[in-house]
Order: C-alpha cells, then structure tokens, then sequence
C-alpha cells in the first residue's frame, strides 16, 4: 500500500512536469520555423527592394549612383546562393510560408537556382565598379540581344556567361531567375 502511494505521488508531480516539458519543446520547434520565415521573407524583401533600386537606375527614374547600385546587388548577393538555400532547408509546410514543399523534393533545381541568383547580382556589382559615373552603352541590352532560354536560342551558362553580358542584361536574367523559383517553388494562393 505505501508503495502504491509513493507511486501515486510520483506520478502526480513528474506527469505535469513531463506535460510541461513537451509543451516547451512544441512550443521552441512552432518558434523556430516561423523565426526561419521570417528571415526568409525579410531577406525576399530585401532583395525585392534591392532590384526596384537597380531597375530604377536602368529606367531612368532615378539618377545613377555606382554605390547605390553595387549596395543594391551586394544585397541580392547577400540573400542569395548557399544564404538563401539554408533558410529553406527542411522546410517542409512551415506555417506562414508560402514556400511549397517541392523545395525539398527539388533540393537541386532549387539550390542552382539560388546559385543563379547570386551569380548574377555579383555581375551586377563588378558592373557597378566598372562604371563609376554612368550606365553606359555597354551596360545596356542592344537590340537584338536575346535574353536567353527560348526554344531556337542557345541556352544560358550562367557560370560562363553572366559576366560577359551588358548589366541590364544580367539584370534580366536575375529577374527572370527569381520569376522561375516563385512559379516552381511558391505556393499559389487565391
């Protein structure tokens, strides 16, 4: 009988501790992925900011500013590349993300991706130290440049070929690095 009691006893003080120590950890693992979304969708915006900068430049809506331009792109390159790829790492369904869980089925695509993008933003910084004063026609898409991709052209080595393209050019292709991870990688939501 006492030891009946003692085991009654025991059991009414470790169970509320062992319910509450599974409520802290359930509650740290919930904290850790939204805290995870909320960088990735600070560093989005970040980067989304960074490419209204350099399109403003390139549209000549706003004047040309070298530094701004490579801060612009330093902070694409930042948010992009093996930075970007971590942030998503088994992300799975995280609650508030729109990152779609394909990412992890599609680890690689996904990584080349992001890779892609820092590729590119580190082009457009050499093109901001190239040119100090101005974006000059060298910087500019000529007509006739093709952007890359289509059925009869030939295909972009993004390695071999980002920094030998005119900057907007490389701007372009950035752009288009971002469409094509948002529309394979993103939720769509109504």
């Amino acid at each position: 009988m006492a030891l009946k009691a003692s085991v009654t006893k025991l059991a009414t003080f470790v169970l509320p501790l062992a319910i509450f120590g599974t409520v802290i950890s359930l509650a740290t693992a919930q904290n850790a992925a939204p805290g995870k979304v909320v960088q990735r969708q600070d560093g989005m915006k970040a980067m989304a900011n960074a490419a209204k900068s350099i399109d403003a430049m390139f549209k000549d809506l706003s004047p040309y500013d070298a530094r701004a331009f490579k801060a612009a792109a330093e902070t694409i390159l930042a948010h992009s590349g093996l930075s970007l790829s971590a942030l998503f790492h088994g992300s799975g369904a995280t609650p508030g993300s729109k990152a779609s869980p394909s990412i992890e089925t599609d680890r690689q695509q996904f990584d080349k991706l992001a890779k892609e993008l820092g590729t590119y933003a580190s082009a457009l910084s050499v093109a901001a130290d190239r040119n100090p004063d101005t974006l000059g026609p060298e910087t500019r898409m000529q007509t006739g440049d093709a952007m890359g991709g289509g059925p009869l052209a030939r295909k972009v080595d993004v390695e071999r070929d980002a920094a030998s393209m005119p900057a907007e050019h490389a701007f372009h292709m950035m752009l288009q690095t971002c469409t094509s991870c948002h529309a394979t990688f993103r939720v769509k939501t109504d």
